[in-house]
């Protein structure tokens, strides 16, 4: 358990505390590239505390400025985009991407006055369909060109508001044992009630593998966050679960399969679920000029979480902890060894970052930033066709902390003569975040 300053210092995200500043030192998706349109150029969005606002100008650059106007305070979501920044609605003025005041069309001919005019903005950047932000000190690191983000391929994106802080989404990425028990069991009992049939048989044939029994697990620390492993039901080290596994790339960023997670922190008690996903075109596919974007609520219309899919079960899993997770009275056990070491690493690149240095994971050198590839189990690594594990097949697991497990579980009679599929041939779902 921790204390209840450790907790407030590993969830408050605002400007000056510690996990904020941490944070600010990253870029962090804040839209779709396709939301901002000549229908719809501005976008009122929040993030680390902050409120602010989203625009594409006249030229197609990106801004991200504060909500209001220098002038009289009109809130500049209402604006009209130029060619060199945003006018205000309420007395023409216009701020460029830069926060300047560029133009103040009502003050007398050959004024300076709009040169000692400025609002607070902050760096934006669009990579593979996305909207990124930085909010931290100059000069920013280099916008991570992750694998996903880069490689051609049909890439889809999604997004879901929560209303629960960041950590208790992203610890749920250090948790192996959960897919266990939240997707398998639990997951097949929510299938069982609402889904016919054939749609709950193929729901368990999917999850079956990747939810088998948990006989061990094991994290590796990297320069660039953690890889997870486990080793489930029949599987052997030479199984991608335990030989690849996949990597949390710090401070926020689940990879698993080709699909990055984003657990963006809002506030305090709201997260941003973002969620980047390339598929390899199928023969004689075209790859579309358009990303594509859905937002998914986390909600049915009753009220109830959305918990008919994997990461809406997840998310359920999240909600349900409350807006801040209590860890001065949780009971952490073996399995949680994941999370304790995470908490560690936060607390170790906070006071990095106290001390004048970078935390881990923030890139700097363009060679290296080319392209980011990172070991992933049953990823579809573009030019290794038909080779497993692509680049990394000689792959060699050097975890720092492992964990032995019981191996023990409960089945349920819904399981009974269900053939599980291989987890390496498994298609894709309709939503985004539906992947093993």
């Amino acid at each position: 358990m921790l204390t209840a300053e450790q907790n407030e210092r590993l969830t408050r995200v605002g400007p000056g505390t510690p996990m904020g500043e941490l944070m600010r030192r990253y870029w962090h998706p804040i839209a779709a590239s396709v939301e901002l349109d000549a229908d719809n150029p501005t976008k009122e969005v929040r993030l680390l505390g902050e409120d602010l606002v989203l625009y594409r100008d006249g030229s197609g650059t990106v801004g991200l400025i504060e909500p209001s106007c220098a002038h009289r305070k009109a809130n500049l979501s209402y604006g009209i985009p130029e060619e060199n920044g945003i006018r205000c609605a309420y007395h023409g003025w216009v701020f460029n991407e830069q926060g300047q005041c560029v133009d103040q069309p009502s003050e007398p001919e050959g004024s300076k006055f709009k040169e000692k005019v400025r609002i607070k903005a902050y760096q934006a950047q669009e990579l593979g369909g996305v909207v990124f932000a930085y909010m931290g000190p100059a000069p920013a690191p280099l916008l991570p060109r992750v694998d996903v983000l880069v490689w051609p391929g049909v890439r889809r994106t999604q997004s879901i508001m929560l209303p629960c802080n960041w950590l208790q989404c992203h610890e749920n990425s250090l948790d192996p044992l959960h897919f266990q028990w939240l997707h398998r069991y639990w997951g097949g009992w929510v299938m069982n009630k609402q889904k016919p049939q054939e749609e709950r048989d193929a729901w368990n044939a999917r999850i079956g593998a990747r939810g088998a029994d948990h006989r061990k697990i094991g994290f590796e620390i990297t320069d660039y966050g953690v890889i997870k492993r486990r080793l489930v039901g029949d599987e052997t080290e030479q199984d991608d679960h335990w030989r690849m596994g996949h990597p949390i790339l710090f401070p926020n960023i689940l990879h698993i399969t080709s699909n990055l997670q984003y657990r963006v922190p809002v506030d305090d008690t709201h997260t941003l679920h973002f969620v980047v996903d390339l598929r390899q075109p199928e023969a004689g596919q075209e790859i579309p000029d358009v990303v594509t974007h859905e937002r998914v609520p986390a909600f049915n219309d009753d009220g109830t979480i959305k918990s008919d899919w994997v990461l809406g079960q997840d998310q359920a899993a999240w909600i349900m902890q409350g807006p801040v997770t209590d860890r001065t009275t949780e009971r952490l056990g073996v399995s949680d060894v994941g999370i304790i070491m995470f908490r560690r690493m936060l607390e170790e690149q906070m006071r990095v970052v106290a001390d004048g240095g970078d935390p881990m994971n923030v890139v700097r050198n363009p060679d290296e930033n080319e392209i980011l590839v990172y070991p992933v189990e049953h990823f579809e690594y573009p030019g290794y066709e038909g080779s497993r594990r692509g680049p990394f097949k000689d792959v060699v697991v050097r975890n720092d902390i492992e964990a032995e497990l019981s191996g023990e579980g409960a089945s349920r009679p819904e399981w009974d003569g269900i053939q599980i599929d291989d987890p390496s041939k498994v298609g894709r779902g309709r939503l985004v975040g539906d992947v093993l």
